[in-house]
């Protein structure tokens, strides 16, 4: 590689580092002034957010999470790949994404405490092999539906998904990328050590989709009522405000009919008091 080449891939390093390091949990739950890092089980991750907001807001932190990887792999194998060889691209591949993992797992923005790096490490794999990586997430996500664990689905997909990688650089003998890979695998197991021993005691937390699909219908409920509630107050406002209106004018109408009347009750004095004076004036003659 040339020096400019080396320059790009040094600073795309720092690059996935630092958009690895962004929390989109922790963004979502900061509107509500609610840390997600003190809800559950205190990950800023997928799981936790599917268990303490629900599953709409569980999938939107997986895939926020994932693109987090998809963006600094896609953009290693098609540079690297495109203006050295295929096999740099994928090498490429797994050291960018393996610098956004470690920005999910220790932010710089939020005191190095992060997630576990599965939904980064998703969105890495998603780039090196999209369709196995898919039909993987869909069987293992139904299985979560019936078994509700959800560190027992990730590590069987980090696992599973792992040994799938490496047909590819085994058959090509691309050996660095083989080790950068298992570098991320390794890391994120690691991140699960606890869950681990969880599991091996039998009091891991569950991720049950149906609980969190009861959340979902909850929020939307209060959303609607909240805008009910909005649309009516709205609705007492301007009925007030057209109320005061008419009120207003039925006033200036009563006070013109008012004046009239005084006009007119003046006038009618005026006019008998002449009439008054004409008789007088007729029985004197």
């Amino acid at each position: 590689m040339e020096t400019l080449d080396i320059i790009i891939f040094i600073l795309a390093c720092i690059f996935s580092y630092l958009l690895g390091s962004l929390s989109v949990a922790r963004f979502i739950t900061s509107k509500d002034s609610k840390d997600i890092s003190k809800q559950g089980s205190g990950n800023p991750g997928t799981m936790n957010m599917l268990r303490t907001h629900g599953v709409f807001m569980g999938l939107f932190t997986l895939l926020c999470d994932a693109l987090k990887g998809v963006i600094p792999a896609l953009f290693g194998l098609l540079y690297f790949g495109e203006i050295v060889d295929i096999q740099m691209g994928y090498v490429s591949l797994y050291v960018f994404g393996l610098f956004a993992v470690l920005g999910h797992i220790f932010p710089i923005y939020y005191k190095f405490k992060g997630g576990k790096g599965i939904a980064t490490t998703f969105g890495i794999f998603m780039v090196a092999d999209p369709i196995c990586t898919i039909i993987l997430f869909g069987i293992l996500f139904l299985t979560l539906y019936f078994i509700k664990i959800g560190s027992l689905v990730s590590l069987l997909f980090i696992t599973i998904e792992a040994v799938v990688q490496l047909f590819r650089p085994i058959m090509s003998g691309n050996w660095v990328a083989i080790l950068i890979m298992s570098v991320i695998v390794v890391v994120d197991i690691f991140c699960h050590k606890q869950n681990i021993i969880r599991l091996i005691e039998n009091r891991e937390n569950p991720a049950d989709l149906q609980e969190g699909l009861k959340k979902d219908i909850e929020r939307i409920k209060i959303k609607r009522e909240k805008k009910l509630e909005k649309h009516v107050e709205k609705t007492e406002r301007i009925e007030e405000k057209y109320n005061k209106k008419i009120e207003q004018k039925q006033q200036k109408v009563e006070n013109k009919i008012n004046k009239i009347q005084t006009k007119n009750s003046q006038s009618n004095k005026k006019l008998n008091n002449k009439l008054e004076l004409k008789e007088n004036e007729s029985k004197e003659k």
